[in-house]
């Protein structure tokens, strides 16, 4: 009997001696420290081109997302594409995709946007183009549907995908996000107006269930003369070990087409760690 106390006394002070070394939450972002951003105050003015193009990259990241899940958070670069100018035809293969190299492997992803609803928003569905690999892991059958609000400054998005695992075949994972956008300060320092970013956090489900957590965040300049740029971070907050995606890309954002080239790389850090591409001023 005073085994079994001695047991459960102890099990008891060490849960109290893990609450009393836990570390409190995160605090939010800065923008957010005065309260909610008003949907009608932070209209972002995102052009068509720009919700295809960040629908795209979204894509991009579930990919590797699972595919770290599947197969762990070994070190991947590879070469991304991306040409998106909003058209809402049905040629989504010509108008709005991605191309994601490493070495020999490649997959490519296709938006297709829905006309924009009045005081609603948009929908824009984003599918793989046939089947691929990244890194030469097999990745298929991704599709997602991404909601924009009518002021774009909040996106939603439920996708799945095929992904093979250790074992040889092929596991079925989803994702959910949330994010909201928001505009550079016209009097920033660093010239941030012309400079869209977002945060926001991501589930990863296994079969249905959920197995890892992301908190997400980007920035993206437009031309406005010089070059435009584009950076996605994850950072996984719950899972097996630190694991961070960045997308990294140049080249054209403007009101009539996004098209911009650069890499996805996945490395095991920290979510602390610096991120130099997303942290140096100027952005561009």
């Amino acid at each position: 009997m005073n085994t079994k106390l001695t047991i459960v006394a102890s099990a008891v002070m060490i849960g109290i001696s893990s609450m009393a070394n836990a570390a409190n939450p995160p605090l939010i972002n800065d923008i957010y420290s005065n309260g909610p951003q008003s949907p009608i105050v932070a209209t972002t003015d995102l052009s068509a081109a720009e919700r295809a193009a960040y629908a795209l990259y979204e894509g991009v990241m579930q990919v590797a997302e699972a595919r770290v899940h599947a197969q762990g958070c070994t070190s991947l670069t590879a070469d991304v594409s991306i040409f998106a100018n909003g058209y809402t035809s049905n040629n989504a293969s010509k108008d709005n995709s991605v191309e994601v190299v490493s070495g020999g492997s490649t997959f490519e992803l296709d938006a297709q946007l829905d006309a924009s609803v009045a005081g609603r928003g948009q929908k824009v569905v984003v599918d793989q183009l046939g089947s691929g690999k990244l890194g030469g892991i097999g990745v298929g059958l991704y599709h997602a549907d991404v909601v924009y609000n009518s002021v774009n400054n909040m996106m939603v998005s439920d996708s799945r995908v095929d992904v093979v695992g250790i074992n040889g075949r092929p596991d079925s994972y989803s994702g959910r996000v949330i994010k909201d956008f928001y505009r550079g300060a016209l009097n920033s320092s660093h010239n941030d107006y012309y400079t869209i970013f977002d945060w926001g956090l991501q589930s990863i489900s296994k079969l249905g269930y959920p197995v890892n957590k992301y908190w997400q965040r980007s920035k993206s300049r437009r031309d406005n003369g010089d070059i435009g740029r584009t950076v996605f971070v994850k950072d996984r907050l719950v899972g097996a070990n630190s694991c961070r995606i960045t997308i990294d890309t140049v080249g054209s954002n403007n009101r009539d087409y996004f098209w911009q080239n650069g890499s996805l790389k996945i490395e095991s850090v920290a979510p602390s760690a610096p991120v130099a591409a997303f942290d140096e001023h100027p952005f561009n």
